[in-house]
Order: structure tokens, then C-alpha cells, then sequence
């Protein structure tokens, strides 16, 4: 069995590309906060004998771009290790993300688990009370 991953990259909701390139590099922490915000996912998923046969995991990290330099720095320690919550993604990234795992690869997508699926479901608003 094999590990197999997809990069995703957004600013805002906008999915900007995917890929597996290393067009970017990232230059550490950044501290002091300033920058372009821009969100950077991970999909890992697994192949055998050659076939992309499931997903299993979400890394999040956020990074900023300095607009003057091009350079781009994580926005924490826990961003550069891709730990950032999948709950901090917007409802609109995690749409985007299930949907473009569906249409990459829609046999994969039936084979993951349940909880991985549930976690790029955005949630349901919330209703107002009846009243």
C-alpha cells in the first residue's frame, strides 16, 4: 500500500489550484501577522497496486504572503505542521474540497470512511426557533 496526497490552495472560499507541485515555498513562522491569508490543504489518501483507492485524512495550515516580497510564511507553528482544525476551514472550503475529491476520483470517495466524508460536509445553518 502506498500514501498518496492532493494540495489544494484557497484564498478566501476560492479554490486557486491543485496538484501535487512544489511551485511554493513556505519560509517558516511568521509572527507578525501581516500578509495575504491564504489556506493551504493536504488530502491524504491511500493506493494499492497502482489505484488511488480511498481518502483518510485533512491537513489545514495557513499562510501569509508578504504582497511586496512573494514570500509566504506560515501563520503559527501549528499551521507548518498542517494541524490546524479541518473545523476552521469555511463551510464553502470544505464543499469545494468533497467536490473536487468526488470529481478526481469518485470510487476513492465511496471508499473512504464516514467520518472523513462527514468532516468536508459543511454544516447545517442554524434554523431560527419557531416562535
Amino acid at each position: 500500500m502506498a500514501q498518496w496526497y492532493a494540495h489544494l490552495l484557497f484564498k478566501g472560499d476560492q479554490l486557486l489550484g491543485e496538484g501535487t507541485s512544489e511551485a511554493a515555498r513556505i519560509e517558516g513562522v511568521r509572527t507578525d501577522g501581516q500578509g495575504d491569508p491564504y489556506t493551504a490543504v493536504v488530502v491524504s489518501g491511500y493506493a494499492l497496486y497502482g489505484k488511488l483507492r480511498g481518502f483518510y485524512s485533512v491537513g489545514v495550515s495557513s499562510i501569509l504572503v508578504d504582497p511586496q516580497t512573494g514570500v509566504a510564511s506560515y501563520a503559527s507553528e501549528e499551521s507548518s505542521l498542517g494541524k490546524e482544525s479541518v473545523a476552521s476551514l469555511t463551510p464553502k472550503q470544505r464543499a469545494a474540497i468533497g467536490e473536487w475529491l468526488v470529481r478526481f476520483d469518485p470510487e476513492a470517495w465511496e471508499n473512504s470512511t464516514e467520518p472523513f466524508k462527514l468532516s468536508l460536509t459543511p454544516p447545517e445553518p442554524e434554523r431560527e426557533p419557531a416562535g
